[in-house]
């Protein structure tokens, strides 16, 4: 149904089909087969066509809700059940006390980032109270909280190494999807022109899974091709999202699952090491400059672990990874030359430029550049609101207010282009700070799985977590595609078994 619509070979409306299908299917079906379906179909959630005024909720907030829902009432159902097997009064007050009684002996034993999580939620809530466009700040409130429902279904039905692995499967098969489409955008410009490869996915493919809005807007303006001065465009793969910066993040999430599952299974590993370097592959050729940069210091956390490192079997598939990015990095200095011959042979005329893939890394430091003279005056704005409003910030969502401009900005994606900026002049240096911590516990965490775990594929994970993670966050200096629902949710999925391991490992007999 996806791809038809997609195409425009049915009507958007399949997709209400879908998703009643989908929910119809959650809420009779084992909630493990549910997360499984979700969780495999983060990078195909579109758009609900609902009226022509509204058309831009995707449905994975249903989903999910769905999905919560299912996993709450089945979770009072069995303790309700094991209430009168022991022997307890069938009053449905005493159930009721019973599991929240039991509910809060197992907040005491959450981890520490599930409280950080709150406290920043609720920072996040007060801020509402000092936003100019109130009605952005609690959608941007319900977003965050509706994505953190998938974490909590996913951290509770990892229990044991197996649901991990199976976890790990379906986003594997998400990003498989994402991969091809990707793929499939580098050979469908060998055949047609740049206007009409623009045209059917700014007409067609976005207007499904985003909206008409989005879709008009990107009709205009995109990331989809880096420029040059004297040379034609070239194309930045950016798949199923709204542009190529998501996409990049997206493949790097996606290549510690692929190598862990690649360590578990053997005789198949060299299909996921494939994938792998397909993730890859999409993170050089989506042209973002931030994940270029930003792999210098995860380079130099690798080799510095297989250097000094007892263990240098497991560090190994780390270096390997990053090797591999450097040298498809290399490889990508033909492409330009490549598209323009091919460009040529489909609109006779050919360009003599022999500029460099190069050219747009080296552009990095060139203060001039457009989009670096743009983020540096958005930065300078966003550190003076910084200073004005320290607290509590401008308000969730309401970074325009920041910019000077409208609530119109909203729909084009303003933005500090840079994570910890945009979230402090939302809400305030506490909300930083919190932030913050977060990123510490999520660091530690990965280096006690890596330390920890018994297996060679859970070590592996904890380790390529870390380190890709390190990988984000210096990319999220740039920009702040962390919060992209589909990557947000994808990164959601990793944290989520990334904590049930750390679980299994050191609260064996809480699982």
């Amino acid at each position: 149904m996806v791809i038809l619509a997609a195409t425009g070979l049915v009507p958007r409306e399949v997709i209400l089909v879908w998703t009643g299908l989908a929910i119809f299917y959650m809420v009779f079906s084992p909630v493990s087969d549910s997360l499984w379906l979700v969780v495999a179909s983060i990078p195909l959630f579109a758009a609900l066509p609902i009226t022509d005024n509204f058309d831009t909720m995707a449905n994975w907030r249903l989903l999910i809700a769905v999905l919560f829902l299912v996993w709450l009432v089945k979770e009072l159902k069995k303790y309700c059940s094991s209430e009168s097997r022991t022997g307890g009064t069938s009053r449905e007050l005493y159930y009721l006390t019973s599991r929240l009684a039991t509910l809060a002996r197992r907040i005491k034993t959450l981890p520490f980032l599930n409280t950080l999580t709150v406290i920043f939620l609720l920072i996040a809530a007060f801020s509402i109270g000092v936003a100019d466009y109130r009605i952005l700040a609690f959608k941007k409130l319900l977003f965050l909280i509706n994505i953190f429902l998938l974490f909590v279904v996913v951290r509770n039905k990892t229990r044991n190494k197996e649901n991990i692995l199976r976890v790990w499967q379906a986003a594997a098969a998400g990003a498989v999807m994402a991969i091809v489409v990707a793929l499939g955008q580098l050979v469908s410009v060998w055949f047609v022109p740049l206007i009409y490869f623009w045209q059917f996915w700014a007409g067609r493919v976005i207007d499904f899974f985003y909206g008409q809005n989005l879709a008009t807007l990107l009709a205009y303006a995109n990331t989809w091709f880096s420029y040059y001065n004297s040379a034609p465009p070239t194309l930045r793969l950016f798949s199923v999202f709204p542009d190529s910066h998501s996409f990049a993040m997206f493949s790097l999430l996606a290549v510690p699952i692929f190598l862990c599952l690649g360590l578990f299974y053997q005789p198949k590993r060299r299909f996921f090491w494939l994938l792998a370097g397909g993730a890859l592959f999409g993170a050089v050729f989506s042209g973002s400059r931030g994940v270029w940069i930003s792999a210098l210091p995860v380079a130099a956390l690798a080799l510095y672990f297989w250097l000094k490192g007892t263990d240098k079997k497991i560090p190994k598939q780390a270096v390997l990874s990053l090797a591999v990015f450097a040298l498809i990095f290399l490889a990508s200095a033909a492409y330009p030359v490549l598209f323009y011959r091919i460009q040529a042979w489909q609109t006779g005329q050919y360009s003599s430029s022999t500029i460099s893939f190069f050219e747009r890394a080296r552009s990095i430091s060139d203060l001039d550049e457009v989009s670096n003279k743009g983020r540096l005056e958005i930065w300078r704005n966003s550190l003076s609101s910084i200073v004005q409003h320290p607290m509590l910030g401008a308000g969730l969502g309401n970074f325009v207010t920041v910019i000077g401009q409208d609530v119109d900005a909203v729909k084009k994606g303003a933005s500090a282009h840079n994570l910890y900026l945009d979230i402090t002049a939302e809400i305030g240096v506490p909300g930083l700070l919190i932030l913050l911590l977060m990123f510490a516990d999520i660091l530690r965490t990965s280096w006690l799985v890596w330390r920890q775990a018994a297996e060679s594929h859970f070590k592996l994970f904890g380790l390529l977590f870390g380190l890709y993670f390190v990988w984000i966050l210096g990319y999220s200096f740039f920009d702040v595609v962390l919060f992209n629902d589909k990557v947000l949710l994808f990164f959601m999925v990793g944290l989520a078994t990334l904590y049930s391991l750390r679980n299994i490992i050191f609260n064996p007999e809480k699982i």
